[in-house]
């Protein structure tokens, strides 16, 4: 009897267990995943493999971190770009909220931040990119800085400035290896990414004296709407009209670009003269038609990468830096029941006939990236502008 009883009370053990199983918090969310992978993926027959081996992938995941690393670690088995999971507690949710506003049918999507692009590495999380008059910009943050902690917790990217939008806020860094962490204050603020990727690009630009050149330069962060065209479009016909030579800065950040983009550099465009009753004549260039330089590395992706490769193929530009990501298939996000994103890859792309995706595009001139403690340093940004200078004819 006793044996009886404790086999029953096995048993009812392992019906418990796949009881909260079934009911785990996160199960609807993994099945409404594996059936827009089925449902949606652009490569059919492989959605539909995936979906089968991944029914109730991460019914026993802790907590939404937990779930997020299993979620994407499955979705990297699919060996694809434009597929990712994004729920709403990290930063990317509202980076791509803000790309497809429209799309999702949301308005004036917010995040608080403090204007620095960070890169998690093995040796902790590195800022990349100090957004000009951002906050972290104003309160001495440079590029190469290791995030050591906010307001005495270790620094992590998708707490640590929650509720801090307009407060003061302790961050300290370690900007040299191995010697103590210097302490700054910062004050997060809230703001439509899309709004703050295009202060940054206008925040950017500048004309720069280098070997008795001018050189314009502007990081084009996101690429995701018309309006980064048109700043750098009007860049080039006001503040870099005079200068020699252009560097765009197309790492990291967001693609996104149309292929009209590469219309700003068509020597086809006619070139008029525009002449005044006064006799005056004034050439005006609908076209860039000076050297060109496209700053590229591992995390320029999507419509970056097509301008990158036709630019290359028509000898519009040269290409400094690292090979491109390899990521050009077409995604969009899929909203789930509870407002979290996976964004799916729904159609494949090749740019005249040939293969980007997992390729990428290579470089004219190959530029190491030297972020951990760089101290402000960006030997990549620094070798476009001596290259953008050298192809300065006369």
């Amino acid at each position: 009897m006793q044996v009886r009883t404790a086999r029953w009370w096995v048993v009812g053990l392992l019906l418990a267990g796949s009881a909260q199983a079934a009911t785990s918090p996160f199960s609807k969310r993994a099945g409404e995943i594996v059936t827009l992978v089925r449902e949606r993926f652009f490569d059919a027959a492989k959605g539909a493999a995936w979906a089968d081996s991944h029914a109730g992938y991460a019914a026993d995941a802790k907590d939404v971190e937990d779930f997020a690393r299993r979620t994407n670690a499955a979705l990297a088995e699919l060996k694809v770009s434009h597929t990712a999971y994004y729920p709403k507690e990290s930063p990317a949710h509202a980076e791509v909220a803000s790309i497809f506003e429209v799309f999702l049918k949301q308005q004036n999507v917010q995040a608080t931040g403090i204007g620095v692009d960070v890169r998690e590495t093995p040796d902790g999380f590195f800022v990349r990119h100090v957004f000009a008059d951002g906050p972290g910009a104003k309160a001495g943050l440079l590029r190469g800085d290791r995030l050591v902690t906010v307001e005495g917790k270790p620094f992590h990217p998708w707490h640590a400035f929650t509720n801090r939008a307009g407060r003061a806020t302790r961050v300290t860094v370690e900007r040299v290896k191995g010697e103590a962490p210097l302490s700054l204050t910062v004050t997060p603020r809230r703001m439509n990414p899309r709004k703050e990727w295009l202060a940054l690009q206008k925040a950017s630009s500048q004309v720069v004296e280098r070997q008795g050149r001018r050189v314009a330069y502007q990081h084009v962060y996101a690429c995701a709407g018309s309006e980064y065209q048109q700043a750098l479009e009007e860049a080039l016909q006001d503040g870099f009209a005079d200068a020699d030579a252009l560097v765009i800065d197309f790492r990291d950040g967001w693609g996104g670009c149309s292929p009209a983009f590469i219309n700003l550099f068509n020597p086809q465009v006619s070139l008029l003269l525009n002449t005044g009753r006064d006799g005056k004549s004034h050439p005006y260039a609908l076209s860039w038609r000076k050297p060109v330089v496209l700053l590229v590395n591992g995390n320029s992706r999507s419509g970056k990468e097509l301008v990158a490769f036709a630019m290359k193929r028509h000898k519009l530009a040269t290409l400094v830096g690292e090979r491109t990501a390899g990521a050009v298939l077409a995604g969009g996000p899929q909203k789930l029941s509870n407002g979290d994103l996976l964004y799916l890859a729904v159609m494949d792309v090749t740019a005249d006939g040939e293969r980007i995706e997992g390729v990428g595009v290579p470089v004219d001139v190959e530029v190491p990236d030297a972020l951990p403690y760089a101290a402000g340093r960006d030997p990549q940004r620094e070798k476009a502008l001596d290259v953008a200078a050298s192809q300065v004819k006369g």
